[in-house]
C-alpha cells in the first residue's frame, strides 16, 4: 500500500470482499444476541439431533421412495440453515432502517442522471467512451461507430441507475417486516412447509395433528429452545400465502 507521500507502508491491501448482505463479525454477534434474547437460546446440540430425527419421522411416508439417510440429510441441512438465518433476518428486513437509507440513496442517485446528461465536451465523451486498445490497431473506428458505442454505454448505465431508484422507491414505500413480527416463527413455518412439500407424501394442512404444524414447532424449538409451542397462527398465515 502507498502512503499519501508516495512511500510504501509495508501493509498489503486485502482483496477479500465480504458478502454485501453480511455485517462485520462484531456487529453480527450483537444482532444475534438481541435476537436470542427475544426468542430464547437454541436447543443443545444433542437435542438438535433428536429434533432432526423427529422431523424425519413426521415426514413419513417419504416422497419418491427416498431413503432415511437422504431425508435426514435434507432435514439436518434445513435445521442448520434456520439456525444461521434467524439471527440475521430481523436486521436485514428492518423496515425503518431500509426506508431511511433508501431515501438518502434515492436522493443521491437523483442528482447523477442530470449531471451526466449535462456533462460538457470531452468529459461527456470520456465518461462513456469504449476502452482504447493499447497498442492502437488498424483500422481505426469511425466517428459514427464511437458515438454509437458511447450512446449504448450511456443508455445501459442510465437503465441501471433507474433500476436502482425503482428499488429505492419500493423500499421507501415499505420493504421488510413489521418490527413486532416474530421472524423466527415465520421462518420456521416456511421451512416446515418446504420440507413437507418436498419430502413427504402427506398433504399439508393446518390441523393440529398434521405434520406441518408439528414440524414448525420442532424447528422453532431448535431455534429458541422452547418446546411444544403451538404455532397455529403462523402456519395458517403460510398456508394462505403458499404457492
Amino acid at each position: 500500500m502507498i502512503s499519501a507521500r508516495g512511500r510504501p507502508t509495508g501493509r498489503r491491501i486485502s482483496t477479500h470482499r465480504r458478502d454485501a448482505c453480511l455485517a462485520p463479525p462484531f456487529r453480527l454477534g450483537r444482532w444475534m444476541a438481541v435476537v436470542m434474547t427475544r426468542n430464547g437460546r437454541p436447543a443443545s446440540a444433542i437435542r438438535q439431533g433428536e429434533i432432526v430425527e423427529e422431523i424425519v419421522d413426521n415426514l413419513k411416508p417419504w416422497k419418491g421412495r427416498k431413503s432415511r439417510d437422504v431425508v435426514s440429510a435434507e432435514v439436518k441441512h434445513t435445521v442448520s440453515l434456520v439456525l444461521e438465518w434467524v439471527p440475521l433476518e430481523s436486521k436485514l428486513f428492518d423496515r425503518k432502517q431500509n426506508r431511511d437509507h433508501a431515501k438518502k440513496l434515492d436522493h443521491a442517485l437523483s442528482k447523477i442522471e442530470p449531471l451526466l446528461v449535462s456533462a460538457p465536451g470531452a468529459l461527456g465523451a470520456l465518461l462513456f467512451s469504449p476502452p482504447i486498445p493499447r497498442p492502437l490497431k488498424l483500422p481505426f473506428k469511425s466517428i459514427e461507430q464511437i458515438e454509437h458505442e458511447c450512446s449504448a454505454r450511456f443508455n445501459s448505465f442510465i437503465t441501471e441507475l433507474r433500476r436502482l431508484r425503482k428499488i429505492c422507491r419500493r423500499a421507501i414505500e415499505g420493504i421488510g417486516h413489521h418490527p413486532n413480527r416474530n421472524h423466527a416463527k415465520s421462518t420456521c413455518a416456511h421451512c416446515a412447509g418446504c420440507l413437507t412439500g418436498e419430502l413427504s407424501e402427506r398433504k399439508i394442512t393446518g390441523t393440529q395433528d398434521n405434520a406441518f404444524r408439528t414440524i414448525t414447532s420442532l424447528l422453532y424449538e431448535a431455534v429458541s429452545g422452547q418446546k411444544d409451542i403451538d404455532l397455529k397462527r403462523v402456519c395458517d398465515a403460510w398456508l394462505r400465502n403458499a404457492p
